[in-house]
C-alpha cells in the first residue's frame, strides 16, 4: 500500500528523473540498452562522424550503504514526501535488526544503522530516490541508470576532447558519491572506447 502510493506521487508529480529505468513501470534493462546503443549509433552516423567513450561504473554494497539520515532528507526536500508518510518511513528505516539463520540456528540479533532492507518491496523505490540528482553532477556527458548500475557516456569528433570531458564528469560523479557516502566498486568498473 506504501509502495503504490509512494509510486503514483513520484509518477503524477514527474519527481523521477528518467535516467533512470529500474523499479519503473515501462522500463526494463532492454530498453536502457536500446537507449544507449541508439545514442552510440546515432554518433556514428553523424557527419563528422563522433567517436563515443563510456564509463560503466557500479555502486558497491548499495542497499547496505544507504546513507538514512540522507535518504529521509531528500524524501523531504526533493519529492516533497511530508504529511505521515515521512515519520512512517523514518520508523521503517530506524528500528530495524537482524540475525543469521544457519541450519535452524539463529544467530543473536542485531542492529542496523545505516542501508535499507534487502528483499523489501519498498527498497528499490527508496534506493532510487537516494541516488537520484546523480544526473546534474555528470554534464557535459550522458548517464543511464539501472538501479545500482551506472554508465556514461560522451560522444564528439575530437577524441581528446571527448576524453576530457568523460573524465571531468567521473570526477563530478565521485563528488556526489562522496557526498552521500556511496563507493563505487573498481573491480566491477571499467572505461571502454565505443570508436573504430
Amino acid at each position: 500500500m506504501v509502495l503504490r502510493r509512494l509510486t503514483h506521487h513520484l509518477h503524477t508529480n514527474y519527481l523521477m528523473p528518467p535516467e533512470q529505468f529500474a523499479f519503473r513501470k515501462g522500463h526494463s534493462t532492454v530498453d536502457q540498452i536500446l537507449y544507449f546503443t541508439q545514442c552510440v549509433r546515432d554518433s556514428e552516423n553523424h557527419k563528422p562522424t563522433r567517436h563515443t567513450m563510456a564509463a560503466f561504473l557500479d555502486v558497491s554494497k548499495v542497499f547496505d550503504r544507504v546513507w538514512k539520515y540522507k535518504l529521509l532528507s531528500k524524501c523531504f526536500g526533493v519529492f516533497g514526501i511530508k504529511g505521515k508518510a515521512l515519520p512512517w518511513i523514518s520508523n521503517f528505516l530506524n528500528h530495524r535488526n537482524f540475525c543469521v539463520n544457519f541450519h535452524a540456528i539463529f544467530s543473536d540479533s542485531y542492529k542496523t544503522y545505516q542501508g535499507i532492507p534487502q528483499g523489501c518491496v519498498l527498497s528499490p523505490t527508496l534506493f532510487s530516490l537516494f541516488i537520484s540528482g546523480v544526473e546534474k553532477y555528470v554534464k557535459p556527458s550522458q548517464i543511464g541508470l539501472f538501479a545500482d548500475d551506472v554508465v556514461l557516456w560522451c560522444s564528439d569528433a575530437n577524441i581528446s576532447k571527448m576524453e576530457s570531458q568523460l573524465n571531468r564528469s567521473l570526477v563530478n560523479i565521485q563528488e556526489f558519491a562522496d557526498n552521500h557516502k556511496i563507493t563505487f566498486n573498481a573491480s566491477k568498473s571499467t572505461v571502454q572506447p565505443l570508436h573504430d
